[in-house]
């Protein structure tokens, strides 16, 4: 082994400044460390490579390096990789008659850390025995700078963990999605130290992505859509995978198009899935870090991150699918007050009030003209007759109690014959084959949705026949009811786009009703052509019985 001529005493003092300095970070340690070296050696110039536990690599350089000497540095770092074992060496290369090159191994422990060079003037090299002093100075700056960034890891995952605790607080608390997005959005940047981020997500209609939450609240990306299948998030999307690129501009997947039309320029880029219940919903990107390129790490904390992101999403769609249920069952309450006002308005309202005047008129006749009482009292019987049914009628079509006992079979057969309607249409009904029953749920919903086709038909249809009608499948595992009328129809389409103008929900109702009961609903119509509402529901095929 070669060996260097050194001053022991100024080696002793290098080596006491090393350790009794505080560092921050294993950069600053191994800067500080260079250029001190330079100066105790003396040498003209140093490099240093350092690679750290996570395998990223760190290099500096002081002092000018003369071309060959940097040349020969290049190709020594082209090769070396952080390993394990290894012998501690020292080499010298002659780089001219005045420099040579002195080459250190930078060790950690039983690791290879990194390499050091050092441009020294060719008389410094002598056969004294200050070699292993150096070497082992050497093993102790890869030691000091391999423990500080194992410090600053152990840091840097603290404070993941403490960010990620506030976003999962986050979560727990607020029900606002954008809101929720914005704070995660806000962690990404913290957690993976890169100078913006964005969530975007999938819009399956048009096969598009759009940004849902930039870091920077930009309107110009607020606004800004791009395909599904294009660029490093359309990439992750398709193959619902992360994905880190070191240098998107050289890389044929890179969607120039975003960094045109806002005026930035992506250096470095991390993208990562967001899932829900097994789809690829978004992506969300980390663009630019701060020191050195995305890492491993970055990879999997980001993507803990999309994990609480859609966790939030579905939390928070979720929440707007119950606000709308409880919207739609506090309008639909609404439309059953009205309809109930309505009816007992048009039917017993009226007759109670004709029952409390004919009863006045009998009074005054019982006095004036005795005889004419009979025939009164025989009318107001009618009439009270007539109220009484009425009100069973009116009764029957909010809960007709037979579902429970005798089955929609018989239900339906008393719903036909009882109806009644001023207009003359008739309700003709037909069991068909079916011979099950179904859950008391599923009854009293296809039995309302039956109603309500039977009072769209009555209000709308102009029609004077409806046709109820039962249907069972070979397996015996689903009832199709079709309840289809004679009059004018209409255009399908537009009424199903106009719900909310119109301000009438009573065909969304139906499949509303149908889905709960786990089935579908299906409404065809054309204008002249009559309609036909087609419900489809699962039936109790082990607890058959013939209800017909």
């Amino acid at each position: 082994m070669p060996s260097i001529t050194l001053d022991a005493q100024r080696w002793q003092t290098f080596s006491q400044l090393l350790t009794a300095t505080a560092y921050q970070n294993p950069q600053d340690l191994l800067d500080s460390f260079l250029q001190r070296l330079i100066e105790f050696w003396p040498a003209q110039a140093g490099a240093l490579l350092y690679i750290d536990p996570l395998n990223v690599p760190f290099s500096l350089e002081h002092g000018e390096l003369p071309a060959d000497g940097h040349e020969m540095i290049e190709q020594a770092r082209s090769v070396f990789e952080r390993t394990t074992g290894g012998e501690q060496d020292l080499g010298v290369y002659g780089i001219n008659d005045e420099l040579a090159l002195v080459e250190l191994t930078l060790r950690s422990g039983d690791d290879e850390v990194g390499l050091l060079h050092l441009i020294v003037s060719a008389d410094r090299v002598s056969p004294e025995n200050e070699g292993e002093l150096a070497l082992l100075l050497v093993g102790v700056a890869g030691g000091a700078a391999d423990r500080v960034a194992l410090l600053n890891t152990t840091r840097s995952e603290l404070d993941e963990m403490n960010l990620l605790y506030q976003v999962s607080q986050s979560i727990a608390s607020d029900i606002d999605l954008r809101s929720l997005l914005r704070t995660i959005i806000e962690k990404v940047t913290q957690i993976v130290d890169s100078e913006s981020a964005s969530l975007l997500l999938v819009d399956e209609v048009h096969k598009e992505l759009y940004f849902e939450t930039p870091s920077n609240n930009s309107q110009e990306l607020r606004s800004y859509r791009m395909p599904m299948d294009q660029g490093f998030a359309g990439w992750v999307v398709t193959h619902g995978q992360g994905l880190i690129v070191d240098d998107p501009q050289n890389d044929a997947r890179f969607y120039r198009q975003v960094d045109s039309d806002i005026s930035h320029q992506t250096r470095n880029i991390l993208t990562v899935p967001v899932r829900s219940r097994e789809r690829t919903v978004g992506v969300i990107q980390a663009v630019n870090k701060r020191n050195g390129p995305f890492t491993e790490h970055d990879l999997r904390t980001l993507s803990m991150l999309a994990n609480q992101a859609a966790i939030s999403i579905e939390n928070a769609n979720l929440y707007t699918k119950l606000k709308e249920e409880r919207d739609r069952l506090i309008r639909k309450e609404e439309e059953v007050r009205h309809q109930i006002n309505r009816d007992l308005h048009d039917g017993p309202t009226q007759s109670v009030a004709a029952i409390a005047m004919n009863i006045e008129f009998i009074k005054k006749l019982m006095q004036a003209m005795p005889e004419r009482v009979e025939d009164e009292l025989n009318s107001l019987a009618a009439l009270v007759k007539k109220t009484y049914q009425e009100l069973r009628t009116l009764l029957f079509e909010l809960r007709p109690l037979g579902l429970e006992t005798q089955g929609l079979v018989a239900t339906l057969h008393e719903y036909a014959n009882k109806f009644r309607d001023p207009s003359g249409m008739q309700v003709r009904f037909t069991p068909g084959n079916f011979i099950g029953r179904l859950a008391p749920q599923t009854a009293a919903a296809t039995f309302m949705i039956i109603q309500e086709a039977v009072n769209n038909a009555r209000k709308h249809a102009k029609a004077s026949m409806v046709w109820i009608e039962l249907f069972q499948d070979s397996e015996r595992q689903m009832l199709t009811a079709v309840v289809r009328d004679s009059g004018i129809g209409f255009d399908l389409k537009s009424i199903t786009t106009s719900y909310e103008e119109r301000g009438s929900f009573g065909l969304l109702n139906m499949g509303e009703r149908a889905t709960l009961a786990g089935g579908a609903c299906e409404i065809r119509s054309s204008a002249g052509e009559g309609t036909q509402i087609i419900i489809r529901v699962p039936t109790l095929v082990e607890e058959a019985e013939d209800f017909a």
